[in-house]
């Protein structure tokens, strides 16, 4: 069932978590913190655990007229985001290609290693990240649009008894929050008058996109139909400005009949349901001539992008937002019981021999997702024996190497 926006504007509780939604859209390469209104296909489920922090913190005045405060000083906008989703993969494909995951999905991977090769899948290899996304939040009674988003790390989690995901997670130039108003006046030029004190819903949100509603609460008005929404110009009490032409669809002045302005959230959102999990994958290292029961498999990568919080003149990241200034580091750790192949992994890395490793989540004839790394190098572990039952061994915080210099070959992911 849609979303009804009048009856939304009328209750009187509290929201509710579970009406979370979220969307990505890649940003114009040449306007890294530009938002971009996202459409249907750009919706994506994630697990829990999904957030957004956005603050601006401040600290005492420090003049000497007393012991007590008389003002504060305030620092830049801060915007850091997690995502954690499922390795949802359409297996009704016929072949591997570009809808084989969520356009969302994508964008992240982009965002993560840099480089996306369309063949006969989606292939990413490490290249420079240079792109930034707009980060649309929708709840029941309000938004979050994210803009100048980018990723500054992913953990790829491969459980033998739980759920195959990847935690996403970075920064981004700030963040605009919307609610939902109402007029009950005849707005005809290019601004809507909302009832007293509605305005505040829509302050410090320039930028931020909305969209009419009828007074049914389900029908979007002729001037922002799904997909088109306009932003917010300006905010002066209770009155907003918003871009493009006068309004020709927002009369909210007849009897019983006002109209709303709301948060923008396209109107079909959708989105691939077929999580792929580690019932079925392998996982081999090349020092072991067995493939060998692994207990968990763990890939942590790393951007390290300096933030451009440097920019006199503005309160958030400017500029270009970020700079890929340090190393992005593939960091690996697995954890397998104690045997005669292990002990065979264990006697190589006593002297420094790099693994190879391949890892396949899903059938090895159907749709699924594989990670490749050449050279992989572990430092020595510990071998603790406990009281009984099997001895874990925990290879922990092998970095991923390049094949040669500038190969840029450290790990490749890949939906076939």
């Amino acid at each position: 069932m849609a979303k009804n926006y009048a009856d939304l504007y009328n209750l009187s509780g509290d929201s509710i978590a579970l009406e979370q939604r979220f969307y990505i859209k890649q940003e114009a390469s040449n306007l890294r913190g530009v938002a971009v209104a996202p459409t249907g296909a750009d919706f994506f489920f994630t697990a829990q655990g999904g957030s957004v922090e956005f603050t601006q913190p401040f600290e005492p005045s420090p003049h000497r007229s007393g012991r007590g405060f008389v003002g504060t000083i305030k620092g830049k906008k801060e915007c850091s985001w997690t995502l954690p989703t499922l390795f949802n993969i359409d297996t009704t494909l016929g072949s591997g290609g570009a809808a084989e995951i969520d356009p969302a999905l994508r964008v992240l991977w982009k965002s993560l290693l840099g480089k996306e090769v369309v063949s006969s899948g989606l292939i990413y290899t490490r290249d420079t990240p240079d792109i930034s996304f707009t980060i649309l939040e929708t709840g029941d009674r309000w938004s979050r649009l994210v803009r100048g988003a980018f990723v500054q790390s992913a953990n790829l989690q491969f459980p033998g008894d739980g759920d195959s995901m990847i935690e996403w997670s970075g920064n981004a130039k700030d963040a605009l929050y919307v609610g939902i108003g109402k007029s009950i006046t005849n707005n005809i030029t290019n601004t809507v008058t909302l009832v007293t004190g509605d305005g505040k819903l829509f302050e410090n949100a320039v930028g931020a996109f909305v969209m009419i509603v009828e007074a049914n609460g389900t029908t979007r008005s002729t001037d922002t139909p799904d997909g088109s929404p306009r932003t917010v110009v300006s905010v002066v009490g209770d009155v907003v400005t918003l871009s493009g032409a006068p309004l020709v669809d927002a009369d909210g002045s007849g009897l019983n009949a006002p109209i709303y302005l709301s948060y923008y959230e396209p109107a079909t959102p959708v989105s691939i349901n077929s999580p792929v999990t580690g019932l079925q994958g392998a996982i081999t290292v090349d020092s072991m001539a067995i493939q060998q029961c692994v207990r968990t498999f763990t890939l942590t990568l790393t951007n390290n992008h300096e933030m451009r919080t440097d920019c006199y003149g503005s309160d958030s990241l400017d500029g270009s937002l970020f700079v890929p200034g340090s190393r992005m580091e593939a960091r690996v750790s697995l954890q397998m019981n104690l045997n005669k192949e292990v002990m065979k992994l264990f006697k190589d890395l006593q002297v420094f021999t790099v693994q190879e490793i391949a890892l396949r989540l899903g059938s090895a004839t159907g749709r699924r997702f594989e990670l490749f790394l050449p050279k992989v190098e572990f430092p020595l572990p510990s071998i603790t024996v406990p009281e009984e039952g099997s001895i874990p061994v925990d290879f922990n915080d092998g970095l991923a190497l390049q094949t040669a210099d500038g190969a840029k070959d450290e790990v490749t992911a890949s939906y076939l």
